[in-house]
């Protein structure tokens, strides 16, 4: 199956959104990436239903759609900055 924009978007706020329910703390320095997946897996093993899609194939999703959105915030942090200081 491909996957729409709006679906990978879905994707990427569910995760978002049952992490922040069931892992108050995502820094990967206080906990480990491992136990940060095992507590992601039962909401990624119900969009892998939903999208008729693997588990990984979730997973990898998320994690691109992840990666654009801090490269998309850093970009416009790194943009705020410029526009305050230009001559920097």
């Amino acid at each position: 199956m491909e996957l729409t924009e709006q679906n990978k978007k879905t994707i990427l706020d569910r995760v978002n959104n049952y992490a922040d329910s069931v892992l108050p703390e995502r820094d990967p320095s206080k906990v480990p990436i491992r136990v940060q997946l095992d507590a992601l897996k039962p909401e990624m093993e119900k969009l892998a239903k939903e999208f008729n899609l693997s588990v990984e194939d979730i997973f990898i999703t998320y994690m691109d759609m992840n990666t654009e959105t801090v490269v998309k915030a850093d970009a416009k942090l790194q943009a705020q900055l410029d526009s305050l200081n230009p001559n920097f």
